[in-house]
């Protein structure tokens, strides 16, 4: 059964994740995907996973992941779930037409593929109706499919990316307290999923007090120069900026290009 109702991709939050975490498949269809919660951790290590919540106007749906890797070209569809309530509702149709849409954008983007578990119901078929077509290939016991990617004359995809931006900052703080060191850790680790071009982010304390020692290290990495910029001018990053303001004593910074 087809449906009218407006598909969108959606950031996951604070806000959304126990929905999010509540979504799930068919019994029979468990062993094709992997739940929202191995998902999500896996994306928490991944600094190239995109990853949104599917929407059916305001009603949470499902799930979708992509490998995300501009540096070599390289987008996969990683995961994709719409939950058993909604499925046979084009929902799932919808939210890949949309990442598609969105690899378009990106650059030396030729082509995005995808793996499925053979067996009875697997998502072959979903994906041939996409244009997806099988490669040949075998990954990990799983069937590796392609959509060959078209533009029009004149809208042909970036070329791929250069080297990566790594940025890292130290922090001393006016009052190194266990309480103001765990509230700047907070504060600096709600960023990743609120500003879209930061890709990674780690932030930690420091063990070894000398003279030299800062209090707190924060490492944030990005497509480009770009990213690193428009990361500095978001207003999450900026509401975060206004609290560092009131407790830093002083920094230092330093941006280097890295290998992908």
């Amino acid at each position: 059964m087809e449906t009218t109702l407006p598909v969108t991709l959606q950031e996951i939050t604070n806000d959304n994740l126990r929905q999010i975490l509540k979504l799930d498949v068919a019994a029979a269809q468990q062993h094709f995907v992997a739940s929202n919660a191995v998902s999500l951790a896996q994306a928490h290590f991944e600094p190239y996973a995109w990853y949104r919540a599917i929407y059916a106007a305001d009603t949470p749906v499902g799930f979708v992941m992509l490998y995300d890797q501009p540096y070599r070209a390289a987008y996969y569809l990683w995961r994709l779930m719409v939950d058993a309530r909604y499925q046979g509702r084009g929902y799932g149709h919808q939210a890949v037409q949309q990442v598609i849409d969105y690899v378009r954008t990106r650059p030396g983007a030729t082509q995005l593929r995808v793996s499925y578990i053979p067996g009875p119901g697997s998502p072959q078929s979903f994906y041939h109706k996409l244009g997806f077509a099988e490669t040949g290939e075998v990954e990990d016991g799983e069937t590796v499919m392609a959509l060959h990617l078209t533009y029009p004359p004149g809208q042909e995809p970036a070329p791929a990316l250069g080297k990566p931006l790594t940025h890292v900052v130290l922090f001393r703080l006016q009052d190194p307290s266990e309480a103001v060191i765990n509230e700047t850790i907070r504060q600096l680790s709600s960023l990743p999923g609120r500003v879209p071009t930061l890709r990674h982010l780690e932030v930690g304390r420091n063990i070894v007090p000398s003279d030299r020692a800062y209090d707190l290290a924060l490492i944030t990495r990005f497509d480009d120069l770009a990213g690193m910029e428009a990361y500095q001018a978001h207003p999450a990053h900026q509401q975060v900026l206004a609290y560092m303001r009131t407790v830093i004593a002083s920094a230092a910074a330093a941006d280097y290009e890295s290998q992908p």
